[in-house]
């Protein structure tokens, strides 16, 4: 029986096949020790680790019970079974599994790794939110907490007997970083007195780990305003010494956890820091360097997110499947138009519109997990090039990160959430009720459009930031990395089509991009107000090209005389998949782009008192 969580066919056809990691990463710089039988192996234990440990605490499986983090008195309590699962998820090393042998991790490529993430999101997102974010706030003491203290900090996080969080929002600044309010006072001794309060801190506080790491963006007295005057600070829930010893509490308070729409077994917190004037916490970097160091853990944190997009689009989509294969409703259609009497019912995956909802879906989920699963290729790539010391393919790969941060965060977030909506479609009543976990994913799913940075500050970033870098050149190499498989894919009669298509398409997005460059100085607002949509053309452009390459394997091999007939359906599949993908979503591309360009500013020139009266 096919796994209701878990495609690992598919992950490694896209790992193995598509992006040929045995040939263009494993067993060079870094990644030197490392071939495909190693990875293939660890992602085999990754899928059992999922399924078998990770999916049974998503829901209550017979009665879909809401799995909830508790708060009473000041406590936080986590769901009974995330306490094990806690425990195994770090005993078994996934808490630094693409991290160095020298703190402790595993070394895998980052696009292992991330590809047991993906299959650990796509079972319980709320818990695979703990470890994820510990594991974020380690990376940022790794590379940027000079202190005496960071020895034992990195020895606690990355085994996971400590935990970590972000703490950046706060209740009246939001998104606007640089009105935050917490305070740094420094000390005689060198820390600093932390007084504020943090909102929305995802893990924020909970009783899976004794302690917990928070790095604090706060602004030292005197400094200036905005995020130019702020700072970033070492803050531990409870203090400790440099053996690891557990101290006393460090005036760090949590106020209460949200009641939310979804994720409802992670816990999002208000944390007040100093409410006694008891708060001590460590200067990491240089004073006035907080968002340049926050930044590098915020980006980890949107590619992850834009994981956690792919991964619930992709776990909606085969218990969607599972359910049309199974739900028995209405005649055949060629039998209705024939006027059969008598014609038995047939299972919905029969009926040409469930089929049409199952095929967007398979295509979006599998396009989203390429495309996040290429910025983390791109990441070994540059690894690799660091420790060869080329330096011009180092560039090359960190611009590549950059366009696609905000692509990957948005678009696998905004396609993911459509995508799981048409599996509650699939579903019907029973989609909307509780009896099922689709309609938990969609509730889940939500936040990713939101936290991070909303979708909306992603697609300003790749508009008026990430395109213009190095005068274009990130952008450019990214396009030009399109053209070798689209021209591939021209030479073939039963793709050229597909491949003139996903060329129209990013030739429009490259033409928008200079037509948007030019606008900004002239009608800011046009630019502006097309910003999402842009950056969600992007999406589907680059989607498109990223089937072109799933397609290029999958062709020849669905010919050939020794594949067999399980292969030549997954094969198959890929086609028809490529194809659905391109010709109906990718095709509206640049008349998208078009309609993006006209001087339409109805959003500004509407009065506020309009808006309702």
């Amino acid at each position: 029986m096919a796994s209701l969580w878990v495609d690992l066919r598919d992950i490694k056809f896209q790992l193995f096949e598509v992006l040929k990691i045995g040939e263009t990463i494993l067993g060079k710089g870094r990644l030197k020790d490392f071939d495909e039988d190693t990875c293939s192996m660890a992602l085999d234990a990754a899928a059992k680790f999922a399924e078998n440990d990770i999916a049974p605490t998503y829901p209550d499986e017979v009665h879909r019970k809401p799995v909830e983090a508790t708060f009473d008195k000041g406590k936080v309590t986590t769901p009974e079974a995330y306490k094990k699962l806690w425990k195994l998820y770090c005993e078994n090393g996934y808490m630094a599994m693409a991290d160095v042998p020298e703190v402790g991790g595993q070394g895998f490529p980052a696009v292992i790794a991330a590809a047991a993430a993906n299959m650990f999101l796509a079972c319980n997102q709320a818990f695979v939110m703990y470890p994820g974010l510990s594991h974020g706030a380690a990376r940022l003491m790794e590379d940027f907490f000079q202190n005496p203290l960071r020895d034992i900090l990195l020895e606690k996080m990355y085994t996971g007997e400590w935990a970590g969080t972000m703490c950046l929002t706060e209740p009246g600044a939001g998104s606007d970083v640089g009105a935050l309010k917490t305070t740094a006072k420094k000390n005689a001794d060198g820390t600093y007195s932390i007084v504020g309060t943090k909102s929305f801190i995802s893990a924020g506080d909970h009783d899976l780990a004794p302690n917990i790491i928070h790095p604090v963006l706060a602004r030292i007295e005197g400094d200036p305003k905005g995020t130019k005057g702020i700072s970033i600070f070492m803050v531990p829930k409870i203090r400790f010494n440099e053996k690891g010893e557990l101290g006393e509490p460090n005036d760090v308070q949590c106020g209460n956890i949200e009641s939310k729409c979804g994720i409802h077994g992670n816990a999002t917190c208000t944390l007040n820091f100093g409410s006694d004037n008891k708060c001590i916490g460590w200067l990491m970097g240089e004073e006035r360097q907080g968002m340049p160091i926050m930044f590098h853990m915020m980006n980890e944190e949107r590619q992850g997110v834009g994981m956690m997009g792919a991964s619930l689009a992709m776990s909606a989509y085969l218990h969607a499947l599972d359910y049309a294969k199974q739900r028995i409703q209405g005649q055949d259609i060629i039998a209705m138009a024939m006027k059969i009497e008598d014609s038995p019912a047939v299972p919905i995956i029969k009926h040409p519109d469930v089929r049409r909802m199952l095929l967007k879906q398979k295509s979006i989920s599998e396009g989203l997990r390429l495309l996040a699963y290429f910025c983390y290729f791109c990441m070994d790539n540059e690894f690799n090039a660091l420790v060869d010391g080329n330096e011009e393919q180092k560039g090359y790969w960190h611009g590549m990160i950059e366009v696609l941060t905000p692509i990957v965060k948005a678009y696998c977030t905004d396609r993911g959430q459509e995508s799981i909506e048409l599996a509650v479609q699939c579903y019907g009543g029973y989609g909307f009720c509780r009896e099922y976990p689709v309609e938990q994913m969609m509730r889940d799913n939500k936040i990713n459009q939101i936290y991070e940075g909303t979708n909306g500050i992603q697609a300003m970033d790749l508009l008026g930031r990430k395109l213009g870098m190095k005068k274009g050149l990130y952008f450019m190499n990214l396009l030009a990395l399109t053209k070798a498989d689209i021209e591939e894919a021209k030479k073939l009669d039963a793709f050229k089509k597909e491949a003139e298509v996903v060329e129209a398409a990013l030739n429009a997005c490259a033409e928008s991009a200079m037509a948007f460059a030019k606008m900004i100085k002239v009608t800011p607002y046009v630019p502006l107000i097309g910003a999402c949509d842009f950056l969600n053309c992007m999406g589907d452009a680059l989607v498109g090209w990223l089937h072109i390459k799933m397609a290029l394997v999958a062709i020849p091999k669905f010919f050939a005389a020794d594949t067999g007939e399980l292969d030549k359906a997954f094969y198959r599949g890929k086609i028809e998949g490529a194809r659905f993908f391109i010709n109906r979503i990718t095709g509206l591309v640049p008349a998208h782009l078009e309609n993006l360009k006209k001087d339409e500013q109805s959003c500004m020139n509407i009065p506020e008192e309009s808006f309702a009266v």
